[in-house]
């Protein structure tokens, strides 16, 4: 059995590292449609001073060499704020070296995520408490995992488009369980 289906069906563990005492690993702090949409008031309510980014489907379309519109302009916005950044990706460095340089900030590539070792290294780039920092991605079983698993906060967005594989549509559909009670859990309707 692949292993996100064994995190999948396993007995959810509770994390109690920054400050998420009972609360599910899948569940995201926060979510938006897009990044450009996270506001320096959502990072400030959660102590959020650092950004760890991901690439496909979260600042840019599947494959692409371009961030969405409003990317670079947001990623400014949130430097000037004093919010400190760096892309975290499970792709190769020849997908993400080059995006990196456009944004201008330090990236991970393959980190393995939900793996904590990937989300650790973005954090030691930082150079911040895992607590003040977030990781922003598409996906629960790699994203928002790994964020939880190396104790920092988990943004997740929705993703930009539809290039997926049969294994990404079939963690798509697992993942509607969670966003459901995400937005339950915050009054938004489902």
């Amino acid at each position: 059995m692949p292993s996100f289906l064994c995190i999948y069906f396993r007995k959810e563990t509770k994390q109690t590292q920054g400050g998420r005492q009972g609360m599910p690993i899948r569940m995201p702090d926060l979510m938006r449609k897009r990044i450009i949409q996270i506001t320096l008031e959502d990072l400030r309510s959660f102590g959020i001073r650092g950004l760890l980014l991901d690439v496909d489907n979260t600042l840019a379309s599947h494959g692409k060499p371009e961030p969405l519109e409003g990317v670079e302009d947001w990623i400014t916005f949130m430097r000037e704020a004093g919010i400190k950044m760096a892309i975290i990706s499970n792709n190769d460095s020849a997908r993400v070296s080059p995006f990196a340089k456009r944004l201008g900030l330090p990236f991970v590539s393959k980190a393995m995520k939900p793996l904590p070792s990937g989300v650790k290294r973005g954090i030691h780039l930082l150079g911040l408490p895992p607590d003040t920092i977030a990781v922003v991605g598409d996906q629960v079983y790699t994203d928002v995992m790994g964020a939880h698993l190396a104790g920092t906060k988990a943004v997740l967005v929705e993703p930009v488009d539809e290039y997926e594989t049969w294994s990404f549509r079939l963690r798509r559909r697992l993942e509607r369980g969670v966003i459901r009670r995400y937005r339950r859990m915050h009054g938004e309707d489902a």
